[in-house]
């Protein structure tokens, strides 16, 4: 159904507690692969639910047979060991997409140096807005690699569109009978399963700002509490 609706690319979060049954998500990469071999370009997000590095190689050369475009963040040290990720690289050839546990320039840039990482995660609420992922995608291109944002938003939106060394826009978390798992906290802008066009492509908002208004008729309405963080 995505492939119908335009969508280049498709990424798997398999089972919660994957580590339970890495056999069956094993399994999973595989047919994807044998249905989907250049139609679409397939990507693994374990979550850091797997247990050990065995298991997580053998997802990984799951991966390789089935020629994914990557996998991410697939094992228990909650993505921020160097060394393992570099001993992951050296053993499995599907590019490899890290740092979305970690925080801000230095810490990017200390895990690419390490050779730890293929490809390169960043998000404007995680590293430091716009300005800071701005940092991230240059240094990343400085070294040859690519930067990919973390989820949708307007913000990120605009930061592709500025951007050369990147490859997809995350719709993050969609499916055809989940059609989004954002709050409409926009006027005029969607991020839901239907908001690519034919070539599935978005576009960045053109209004002033970040090129959207809040709602804020919707966030009062369904407002649960509130609170200062500064005066």
């Amino acid at each position: 159904q995505c492939k119908s609706l335009g969508y280049p690319a498709f990424k798997v979060h398999g089972w919660g507690l994957a580590r339970n049954n890495i056999k069956r998500e094993i399994e999973n990469v595989l047919r994807l692969g044998e249905k989907f071999e250049n139609k679409l370009d397939l990507m693994i997000d374990p979550a850091c639910e797997i247990k050990n590095f065995a298991d997580t190689l053998a997802l990984g050369k799951a991966c390789d047979e089935a020629k994914f475009f990557w996998w991410e963040d697939p094992f228990q040290d909650g993505g921020v060991s160097q060394f393992a990720h570099r001993k992951l690289r050296q053993m499995v050839k599907t590019p490899i997409l890290q740092t979305e546990h970690i925080r801000l320039l230095e810490q990017h840039v200390d895990f690419i140096v390490a050779d730890a990482t293929d490809l390169v995660r960043a998000g404007a609420h995680e590293d430091g807005g716009i300005t800071g992922v701005m940092k991230i995608a240059h240094a990343s291109e400085g070294f040859g690699l690519d930067v990919e944002l973390h989820g949708p938003g307007p913000a990120h939106r605009h930061i592709m569109t500025s951007i050369r060394n990147t490859n997809y826009f995350e719709m993050g978390l969609v499916h055809p009978n989940v059609a989004t798992t954002k709050s409409p906290v926009y006027k005029d802008y969607s991020d839901d399963l239907n908001s690519i066009d034919k070539d599935g492509c978005v576009e960045a908002p053109n209004g002033p700002g970040l090129g959207v208004e809040l709602d804020w008729d919707w966030i009062k309405a369904h407002q649960t509490d509130k609170g200062i963080i500064a005066e």
